[in-house]
């Protein structure tokens, strides 16, 4: 849908004011950041004076980071449509391009999130009322958050990437953004109360402020009015309505007659349902557009329906009929008004009220129990069409085409019942499946790779740990100790699950770690120097070709082979014997006369590398068995159970990358460590640890998409358009 002119020529002024924003909120922060704090600690307080320089000597470019970011994220909000087209040409990542979200990448994530939080809790009443003019520059006749591209989160996107340019330290960035957030927060206030201001002396009217329309998912789920879970919680809402539904009880005959007449119905209500299922035959199926506004639902099922309400109970012949049919038709209206509930869902859902409503006139007890078939079809098809949020999706259509198609048939049925319901349901749950199992296809080279992955890093730890061992009796730097026990055991195992432990560049990986290891503990005597010097060349060139094999950045190789000079030149050095003073340098002669008497100690040129006084390559499984998870996750830690319970198939609300997205697990590893999710575009994945995982929901960053049902939603609905009849 194209951007309306009135709000596009609003948004650029509101862009061109940004520059001023950031050169105010800067000011700011630098003033916030010079002021003593003695409760910070020392390292704190450096970090203060070092951002403080760096804002001094980068105004210009943090400003204009922020502006380009800010008009960026802006502008993409504005045009979702070419954005979600952009990101689905880009296709899914290579297998080289595969990026794991570690505990550490999502920090990122949980800082902007905050950010977030910040700045919405603290503009907002100005942010709903520019909601609301934002609606009607859209057209729109109700008010969404997502009418409005100058949302919280762009603003908070703009300040990372900012302090990202001005600082590389996570630590920095993450203290810029949150004194930047809390600094800009009373700016963005003024702004947007002085941006409401002059649309409304431009003769703006804004919508009328019914409710905020959120995002499916977004945020906690709120409690529900009514647990439907209750027996009778449903029926027991008819009393509640007005608008001459009796409110005495029913006869005690009401309800055995109207169960024992098995499929009969009276002669007129019957007649009645015909006319409206002739109707709803007649309607268009619905396209992709997820449109919310009223003139766009003039023509769909919840419109038309009601005018039948009058007629079904006038045809109704006793007092359980007319209030099952009050409260499901009222309940229908409200699901089919949702503006949650996708337009292609709308027209699918109101072609099944008179299936369901026929149910119920000859089942009552589908008004009493929360788990009848027909309200967990109605469930599980919603609940899976809002899992694909973008419009056009061709995973959405599929789905939505076999659900059309299934409607049709059980419109065909001659019989409207419980077994009806169920045998559909296993048919929609079958179409789940299957295009898990596609996804799941579509992702095995993503896969492949998460595998080797977890398989690699099992396998460091193990090689870490046997090193660790090792140099335990060696005394050297701990730079080298964490170069030999942390980099040199990720080399190793990068290639033992690369190319296996038999090839060529695993046993010269090896053969560097034997001497390596020999290295350091250098024996004192002449010979040994020697060999350290034939040696050098060898090793060095190895260790270059491991690093550069688990791509470690030029800087840390130099750091560590600096290292590595440093503690070999002292080794190369004769030492002093202890109690006699210095020993004098030995001439030439005397070196090559020890090098004849002295004895050569071994060295290791044949048998197996990492024998016994190392790594018994023989005795290591690909994947250590003491690695492997020895059972669930302990009850006490809520995050890591409710991770360890996160369903396969199921439809997730994460914080990732920076924004809300949908996402559907796909599969996890078998030590549990790592989760593979399909994105919102077909084809694209996001590969997420369990950790990262743990930090998202301690932090509330990721939860179901849907924690309660559309039924669910639709009768906390009608309690609060009750409420208002009060």
């Amino acid at each position: 849908m194209p951007t309306a002119p009135l709000l596009k020529r609003f948004i650029d002024d509101e862009l061109g004011r940004a520059p001023d924003l950031i050169a105010r909120t800067m000011a700011a922060v630098v003033e916030q950041l010079r002021r003593p704090r003695d409760q910070l600690l020392a390292s704190e307080r450096q970090h203060h004076f070092d951002l403080v320089e760096l804002l001094q000597q980068q105004a210009g470019r943090f400003q204009r980071s922020f502006v380009d970011a800010l008009r960026q994220r802006v502008l993409a909000d504005l045009e979702p449509a070419d954005s979600a087209a952009a990101a689905a040409s880009s296709g899914p990542s290579s297998l080289s391009g595969l990026q794991l979200m570690d505990e550490g990448r999502v920090e990122s994530d949980i800082e902007i999130s905050r950010a977030v939080q910040q700045i919405d809790t603290g503009t907002e009443w100005e942010l709903r009322e520019l909601q609301t003019f934002t609606s009607t520059l859209r057209g729109q006749s109700h008010t969404t958050a997502e009418s409005n591209p100058l949302r919280p989160l762009a603003y908070a996107h703009a300040l990372w990437d900012a302090a990202g340019d001005v600082t590389d330290k996570p630590v920095q960035q993450a203290i810029l953004l949150r004194i930047a957030s809390t600094a800009m927060t009373p700016l963005l206030r003024m702004a947007w109360a002085a941006a409401c201001s002059r649309l409304e002396s431009q003769g703006i009217e804004p919508s009328i402020y019914r409710t905020v329309v959120f995002a499916p998912g977004a945020g906690a789920a709120r409690k529900p009015e009514v647990d439907v879970t209750m027996p009778g919680a449903l029926e027991g809402l008819v009393r509640s309505m007005p608008g001459g539904i009796p409110t005495a009880a029913s006869p005690p005959s009401a309800r055995p007659a109207a169960a024992g007449r098995g499929n009969a119905l009276g002669p007129a209500l019957e007649q009645a349902l015909a006319r409206i299922e002739a109707m709803l035959a007649r309607l268009p199926v619905a396209d992709g557009d997820t449109g919310g506004d009223a003139a766009d639902r003039a023509g769909t099922p919840s419109s038309r329906l009601a005018e039948f309400r009058g007629s079904l109970l006038t045809a109704a012949d006793e007092t359980i009929e007319r209030q099952i049919i009050e409260l499901l038709s009222r309940l229908f209206e409200t699901i089919l008004g949702d503006p949650m509930l996708p337009k292609p869902l709308r027209t699918l859902m109101g072609r099944l009220q008179v299936s369901a409503l026929r149910v119920a006139l000859r089942d009552p007890k589908m008004m009493e129990v929360h788990d009848h078939p027909v309200w967990q079809l109605m469930d599980r098809i919603a609940g899976a069409a809002v899992g694909y949020p973008q419009a056009g999706d061709p995973r959405l259509a599929q789905f939505l085409a076999v659900c059309d198609r299934l409607v049709d048939e059980m419109l065909a049925e001659p019989v409207q019942d419980a077994a009806l319901y169920r045998r559909s349901i296993a048919r929609v749950d079958a179409c789940t499946a299957e295009q898990l199992r596609d996804a799941q296809v579509a992702a095995r080279v993503a896969i492949a790779t998460l595998v080797m992955a977890e398989q690699r890093e099992r396998l460091q730890r193990e090689l870490s740990h046997r090193l660790s061992e090792q140099m335990a009796a060696i005394r050297t730097t701990p730079a080298i100790r964490r170069f030999v026990t942390g980099t040199w055991a990720r080399v190793l195992a990068e290639s033992f699950t690369r190319y296996g432990e038999e090839a060529d560049a695993s046993r010269l990986a090896l053969k560097a770690t034997e001497h390596l290891l020999w290295s350091l503990r250098l024996p004192d005597h002449p010979q040994s120097r020697l060999r350290l010097l034939g040696l050098l060349p060898d090793l060095l060139k190895q260790l270059r070709a491991g690093m550069e094999l688990i791509d470690l950045p030029a800087d840390e190789q130099q750091a560590a082979l600096d290292a590595l000079v440093e503690v070999h030149s002292e080794a190369m050095k004769p030492r002093s014997r202890t109690g006699t003073g210095a020993e004098p340098e030995p001439t030439p002669e005397e070196i090559v006369r020890r090098m004849r008497d002295e004895s050569v100690e071994p060295m290791p040129e044949s048998g197996t590398p990492f024998s016994d006084s190392l790594i018994d390559l023989g005795s290591m499984d690909t994947v250590p068995a003491e690695w492997l998870p020895s059972g669930p996750a302990s009850a006490g830690d809520d995050a890591a159970t409710w991770v360890h319970a996160m369903a396969i198939g199921r439809h997730y609300r994460m914080f990732l990358l920076g924004r809300w997205s949908h996402l559907q697990l796909l599969w996890r590893s078998d030590g549990g460590q790592l989760l593979l999710f399909a994105g919102e575009h077909p084809g694209s994945t996001h590969s997420v640890t369990s950790r990262a995982l743990e930090r998202l929901r301690t932090a509330d960053l990721l939860i179901p998409l849907a924690d309660y049902s559309l039924v669910q939603r639709a009768v906390d609905g009608m309690l609060r358009s009750l409420a208002t009849l009060r």
